[in-house]
């Protein structure tokens, strides 16, 4: 099992049976191993099939630098975030993630 998980690497994960198109179905399943990332503020989003699915209220804490794994359900709801989780329950994984980017520097 371990191969297996270094073989997902950050940022990428799978997802059950959410549809790779973006048209989930209120209160499907999605599972997606990987990452999380900020890409703005209040923002928390874990990359699954090539989308960013929006986790920011599940409490998942950045700074232990982390993989984690993500199960959730589709709410049915698009935020800025991306499509939004609901009922996600979040399992740290012992992959450790790459350092975040440095934000732009200001002009």
């Amino acid at each position: 099992m371990a191969s297996a998980m270094a073989l997902v690497g950050c940022g990428e994960g799978a997802t059950s049976t959410a549809q790779a198109s973006g048209g989930e179905a209120q209160g499907e399943k999605v599972v997606a191993i990987g990452c999380p990332k900020a890409p703005q503020a209040n923002c928390v989003t874990i990359v699954a099939k090539g989308k960013a699915y929006d986790v920011t209220h599940a409490g998942i804490d950045l700074g232990r630098g982390v993989a984690v794994a993500v199960t959730g359900r589709s709410a049915g709801e698009v935020t800025p975030c991306g499509p939004k989780l609901t009922d996600v329950k979040v399992e740290y994984q012992g992959i450790q993630c790459a350092a975040p980017a440095p934000p732009p520097a200001a002009d």
